[in-house]
């Protein structure tokens, strides 16, 4: 018998923020992870973190360049959607315009401690 559900695959996704955006995404960043919530939960994110500019020294303020995730969707379509609601867009931090969204196949995964 043939499934319903649509199937999932893994997709790599590359956003970067705008020019200038730092402060709006600070101030608005724990609302950003409180939206992630749900979707973590329920294994559409498979992970996701910043993007910076250089590695953080000691005592350094996080120089923010944008995001990158792993997500298990049905489309690149599905994905956009989720992106299009999530506060980092809708408070214009994250630039849309220049997303890249690639069909990913994950060789191997190591948990972090």
């Amino acid at each position: 018998m043939a499934s319903t559900a649509a199937e999932k695959f893994e997709w790599l996704v590359v956003v970067p923020d705008h020019p200038g955006a730092l402060a709006q995404r600070l101030e608005v960043r724990p609302k950003h992870f409180e939206g992630l919530a749900p979707n973590k939960e329920n294994g559409f994110w498979q992970m996701g973190g910043a993007i910076l500019d250089d590695v953080p020294k000691e005592g350094e303020q996080l120089k923010f360049r944008g995001s990158a995730m792993v997500a298990s969707a049905s489309s690149k379509e599905e994905v956009l959607e989720i992106l299009k609601n999530d506060i980092y867009t809708k408070s214009g931090v994250w630039d849309l315009e220049k997303i890249q969204i690639y069909p990913f196949k994950c060789a191997f995964r190591v948990a972090s401690s």
